[in-house]
């Protein structure tokens, strides 16, 4: 793991669950760019989330509801990059004014990222408010004060080590974590770990670091959460602020900040450190937390009966049949999940069996799942004498009964005339003259059998 500094300051350890940390500080000692230009601070980078036919606004409005509870499912499929406010255990809560921030920090991010690759943009956790698609929010107040959240350089361990045990550890989700408390240090904007295949946390420390646009610092906090600058990568600079790129002051994840906009910065502009290149270390380009504009596939999920069926990944959860769109070659495990008292029958299409359902996702997916209720009732009339028996004690008529029925399952009936009498045909569900009838039960089925004399 790394941790960034200014050169004036000594290095500190620090953990999270086995993951690259850097942090970025907007001190003032940090050494002039080679174009003159003041000290930059860099950041953690945070995942960040594609907005459909959603054009970027230099100011937006955020008009979703508050809540700790991340909304299901997902509008957007895929790993999802949630977004999170969180405030010291004794601290304000301004989610109603800083919303907006991350949501115009969002689309900020979104546009400029789609600048840099129009086949990409970072995927982010969306869900439908009363003014459209916007970022799906958490807002958590952390068990700690302000004041043990200050103790330290950066409150970011004791924030993850709060976070994770209330839901957002997910390794198929990168978290962003605006951060409206005191720190211990001012001149650390934000901090960032993650696996470029897992878990995957970025802080923005909204009471540092003045002066420096947040749309940057989350948006290189991302990186860092996704894995930037890889260990292999040419321009990876030296210790003390290794995990960044020292070529040119232009790059996102150059390892100093100033006042510079995002929209003036560039991604990896060599295509050989971190994204885009043909190295064999981690390339940010083919990150699950991207959307691939250019490879898109939907994957059409047919339900028929009680039930509903569940991705691994966020974004599917249908109760009815549905369309998702992913990208191109996107393993996915569906988990079929019956109402009470009902069954998943049998997958079809791209799916196979009684259980989970392990697909790829490809143009033209398709997988229809069946669910019925456990049971089905089987009515059984007699006309005349004698007696209609199924395997085991579940029908013996004379007369009239009824039974409940494993459903989807052939069911055989056997009709045997008393003396002095034969059988005349079936009704209803079964048909013809023959002795045994085999009833498929796909519903509530009725059946007769009609003894004459002989």
């Amino acid at each position: 793991m790394t941790r960034t500094r200014a050169p004036a300051r000594a290095l500190a350890a620090a953990s999270l669950l086995l993951l690259g940390l850097a942090v970025l500080s907007g001190a003032a000692t940090i050494a002039t760019t080679e174009r003159g230009l003041p000290p930059r601070s860099s950041e953690l980078t945070l995942s960040r989330s594609a907005f459909p036919n959603v054009a970027s606004r230099a100011s937006a409005t955020w008009c979703g509801t508050p809540s700790e509870v991340d909304a299901r499912p997902n509008a957007v499929a895929g790993h999802p990059v949630h977004w999170v406010y969180a405030i010291p255990s004794d601290g304000q809560d301004r989610l109603a004014s800083f919303g907006s921030v991350m949501q115009t920090d969002a689309e900020l991010i979104d546009a400029w990222w789609r600048s840099q690759d129009a086949t990409r943009a970072p995927r982010g956790d969306l869900a439908r408010f009363s003014c459209g698609l916007q970022l799906d929010i958490s807002s958590v107040r952390l068990p700690q004060s302000g004041a043990q959240l200050a103790s330290a350089e950066t409150p970011f361990d004791l924030i993850v080590s709060a976070l994770v045990p209330r839901g957002f550890g997910s390794p198929v989700t990168k978290h962003v974590v605006y951060y409206d408390g005191p720190v211990g240090d001012t001149d650390i904007c934000g901090v960032g770990a993650g696996s470029p295949n897992g878990l995957g946390i970025a802080t923005v420390n909204l009471q540092s670091c003045a002066g420096i646009a947040t749309s940057f610092v989350a948006a290189h906090e991302l990186l860092h959460a996704m894995g930037a600058v890889p260990n292999g990568a040419p321009h990876n600079c030296p210790p003390p602020d290794d995990g960044h790129t020292c070529d040119t002051p232009s790059d996102v994840m150059y390892p100093s900040a100033d006042e510079t906009p995002l929209s003036a910065l560039t991604l990896d502009p060599g295509r050989d450190d971190y994204y885009g290149h043909s190295g064999g270390w981690t390339d940010i380009q083919d990150s699950r937390w991207l959307v691939q504009l250019d490879r898109q596939a939907q994957l059409a999920l047919t339900i028929a009966g009680p039930g509903r069926v569940v991705a691994d990944i966020p974004g599917l959860d249908c109760s009815q049949s549905c369309s998702t769109t992913w990208n191109n070659g996107t393993p996915l495990v569906l988990t079929p999940a019956p109402n009470p008292g009902a069954k998943l029958v049998r997958w079809s299409g791209g799916c196979a069996g009684r259980s989970q359902c392990a697909l790829t996702v490809a143009q033209g997916s398709a997988a229809n799942a069946l669910f019925a209720p456990v049971t089905y009732r089987l009515s059984v009339r007699i006309s005349g004498r004698g007696a209609v028996r199924s395997a085991g004690s579940a029908i013996a008529c004379p007369g009239r009964c009824t039974a409940a029925v494993v459903s989807h399952a052939a069911f055989r009936l056997t009709a045997t005339p008393g003396k002095g009498w034969r059988l005349k045909s079936w009704t209803g569900a079964c048909r013809g003259k023959g002795r045994v009838c085999t009833l498929p039960m796909t519903a509530n089925t009725s059946a007769r059998a009609v003894f004459v004399r002989v």
